[in-house]
């Protein structure tokens, strides 16, 4: 049974994780501007402390099995494949972070402003969709004078996100090659 049940979590991750393109389906009047709209950006923050472990996809079927073993399995589930922060006040994951297998760095400050083009309200004119398992590998901390005021988990390959901690429409988040683009600026 255990095989079963891993080698159709297995299927699903590797066929199932294809990102499709929705366009709007409203009529397009030539007489308006498709032009971005930007406004209200996510997080105030003097500091970002950047997350990231190397999770292999071939071992979620050892989350499943490992979850209900120990609170550390729960948390280790519950973080890469759940959703672990439930909210900006549920902060007590940062320290379990790595004992899990992430790594943390500090994201130079002079890459923020090429950060908030991206964790910022827009308008958008294609929105993606996608079909697969969130593997979530990047962990985002935004913090202010010391405190955290927000957290984003990303799934790169699937073009997922977990905001917490704004009171901005997150709604957009990551269309228009947000993912790529973040991706290119967290791996330089």
């Amino acid at each position: 049974m255990r095989q079963i049940s891993i080698l159709t979590i297995f299927c699903l991750t590797f066929w199932c994780c294809n990102s499709t393109t929705e366009k709007k389906s409203e009529p397009v009047d030539s007489s308006k501007s498709t032009k971005q709209v930007i406004g209200k950006k996510f997080f105030m923050y003097d500091a970002i402390d950047y997350y990231t472990n190397d999770f292999d996809e071939s071992k979620i079927g050892d989350l499943y099995d490992n979850q209900s073993k120990s609170e550390i399995g729960s948390f280790k589930m519950g973080i890469i494949l759940g959703d672990i922060p439930k909210s900006i006040s549920d902060l007590d994951f940062i320290d379990k972070l790595a004992k899990v297998g992430y790594k943390k760095t500090l994201i130079d400050k002079s890459k923020f402003d090429s950060i908030d083009n991206i964790f910022v309200e827009k308008t958008s004119t294609e929105n993606l969709a996608t079909a697969c398992i969130y593997v979530y590998r990047d962990i985002l901390i935004f913090k202010k004078d010391h405190k955290v005021v927000g957290t984003a988990k990303v799934c790169f390959g699937c073009m997922a996100n977990q905001i917490n901690g704004t009171t901005a429409n997150t709604e957009n988040f990551g269309q228009e090659g947000d993912y790529e683009r973040l991706e290119k600026i967290l791996r330089q």
